[in-house]
């Protein structure tokens, strides 16, 4: 008799409050929003819909972490556009170790689209297809990079980006 290993998944928030533009082509934040009627006070990074913006988070991730591909689900709202016009958000990262050079390039960014439902609701995405963090590697620091790339959406207002909930395999 075999016992079949079942596979251990993990998450973690990157929210917007922890995140900050690039200096090349960022977006803007990250800037908190009251929503006024209950004083609900939210952070967001705001990715304009004229041109590609980015924003990076750096984090270390766990001991267990299996060193294998990752997905992201992005929890984003908007003020300005319409309902059924979409937005197109992309993450990829990069690991290190020890005395890795820090100025090293980011895997393959990947990317998932979603559709915008009304203005000012939260939105959550599909998740995106395996993403691949170059170096990977258990107990290493990550930098993730996020971006909205605008050739491929609609959204005629800035996507509020409030955060990033990314999911991977643990040992």
């Amino acid at each position: 008799y075999r016992r079949q290993r079942q596979m251990c998944i993990r998450d973690r928030f990157l929210s917007a409050a922890g995140g900050w533009p690039s200096t090349t082509n960022g977006c803007e934040g990250p800037t908190k929003k009251e929503y006024g009627t209950n004083h609900v006070d939210i952070y967001h990074l705001a990715f304009d819909a004229a041109a590609d913006e980015f924003a990076q988070w750096t984090v270390v991730m766990p001991s267990d972490w299996d060193g294998g591909t990752i997905t992201a689900v992005f929890y984003w709202t908007y003020e300005t556009g319409s309902a059924g016009q979409t937005v197109k958000f992309y993450i990829q990262g990069r690991s290190y170790a020890n005395d890795d050079a820090l100025d090293q390039a980011f895997g393959t960014a990947v990317g998932v689209s979603d559709t915008a439902i009304a203005a000012n609701d939260l939105h959550v995405s599909a998740s995106t297809a395996a993403v691949t963090i170059a170096g990977a590697g258990a107990s290493e620091l990550v930098q993730f990079r996020v971006y909205r790339d605008v050739s491929e959406d609609d959204l005629a207002g800035d996507a509020l980006l409030l955060g990033v909930m990314i999911t991977f395999g643990r040992s």
